[in-house]
């Protein structure tokens, strides 16, 4: 496909992704406009739940490591010229056995890339973090340029930092299909009882847990998963600046992540297989107190000082790879469509590069951004 100059591109779903790429495209005097199905910065997507983890000592691996730095000072900067923190810098933790082999990654990674990472005994840990109970042989790595992410402001506040510089969004507006006749594409979205067409030169596909709706030919490639995330009422010593992010990797069912209070309780989501979810339009929002009874029992081992249960508990469904890295690239039964989905659970810390990555490719037809480990071609 030849490259455009200035081409104009509709972004299918403004969520984490799709907020980001439009701000991106906007910026760069693109003609951007964006589709969203429901409310920009709902919770019914990957971008719900009320934080994430933000950590450059990455168990996902050292590969990941230089995008981790350009995405931390991307959503830094996003933050200055939104007027709102999106990126709190509070650190976050890796707890666990030396032997686990997360915990593995994060130390080779931190020693292959040098990262400020601080490895502390466990008197020095009880004293800094004392919310914490640790086993025998736990290890605990503190990585200094962690932080916590703010899922819904940020794709709040990214959408309107697009539409400042010039994007269009459609909200609550269903898109029906996208048509590539080989010169562009003509996206079918309804309005009211209407269905209305309008023609741009390409498109790029984001929908979230909608993705393999979205694209069909993804649907072998992307496992739609439901995560249910618990809070526990917690009181001021919860607070980011003493109870950083972080995961804990201590064998058996202690491996969970944990999220401080930012007001709405401390978040624990318990690691384990997600339930596939057959159909986006029917996620299951009951929880069993078996389930519960599971996470309260984590909870009372590897933590000291919260209530015995939960006082909320909430579904959420995210799109997962057989590798767990996501897909950037072109749908290959529509080459003016680019595909970004399945990120795993890990996408959202990153979605500034990403979107720096989509955006080159709209432009040039290629990045600069080292992505091949999110082909599409890796999956066939």
């Amino acid at each position: 496909m030849k490259p455009l100059q200035q081409p104009s591109v509709a972004v299918i779903g403004v969520g984490t992704m799709g907020s980001q790429v439009m701000h991106r495209l906007a910026a760069d005097d693109v003609r951007v406009t964006g589709f969203e199905r429901f409310e920009i910065g709902h919770e019914r997507g990957a971008a719900g739940g009320e934080t994430r983890i933000f950590r450059v000592a990455y168990k996902e691996g050292g590969s990941y490591v230089p995008l981790l730095r350009e995405a931390r000072a991307a959503w830094q900067e996003l933050g200055a010229q939104a007027g709102v923190p999106l990126l709190e810098p509070c650190g976050a933790l890796t707890i666990g056995s030396a032997e686990d082999p997360d915990v593995r990654t994060v130390v080779d990674v931190t020693q292959e890339w040098d990262l400020d990472v601080e490895r502390l005994d466990h008197g020095e840990a009880a004293r800094r973090f004392p919310q914490h109970r640790l086993f025998e042989d736990d290890v605990v790595l503190f990585d200094r340029q962690g932080g916590l992410l703010h899922p819904q402001r940020a794709v709040v506040e990214t959408a309107l930092l697009a539409e400042k510089a010039g994007a269009r969004i459609h909200s609550c507006t269903t898109v029906v299909d996208v048509v590539d006749d080989g010169s562009g594409v003509a996206v079918h979205y309804r309005q009211g009882e209407e269905i209305l067409v309008e023609k741009f030169d390409q498109a790029v596909v984001c929908t979230g847990p909608w993705i393999t709706r979205s694209v069909p030919v993804l649907a072998r490639d992307i496992e739609i998963r439901r995560a249910v995330l618990c809070w526990f009422e917690a009181g001021p010593h919860w607070a980011p600046a003493r109870f950083p992010v972080g995961i804990r990797r201590s064998g058996g069912d202690n491996v969970f992540s944990f999220f401080p209070d930012v007001g709405g309780g401390v978040k624990i989501n318990l690691h384990v297989t997600k339930s596939v979810v057959d159909d986006p339009e029917q996620l299951d929002p009951v929880v069993t107190q078996e389930y519960l009874a599971r996470v309260s029992a984590v909870v009372s081992r590897g933590l000291r000082g919260l209530p015995p249960e939960p006082f909320a508990v909430r579904a959420f469904m995210e799109g997962y790879t057989a590798d767990n890295h996501g897909i950037i690239g072109r749908d290959p039964q529509r080459p003016n469509v680019l595909v970004m989905g399945g990120f795993s659970g890990h996408g959202f810390k990153l979605a500034p590069v990403f979107a720096r990555a989509a955006a080159e490719l709209l432009r040039t037809g290629r990045t600069e951004v080292p992505i091949d480990h999110l082909s599409l071609s890796r999956l066939h």
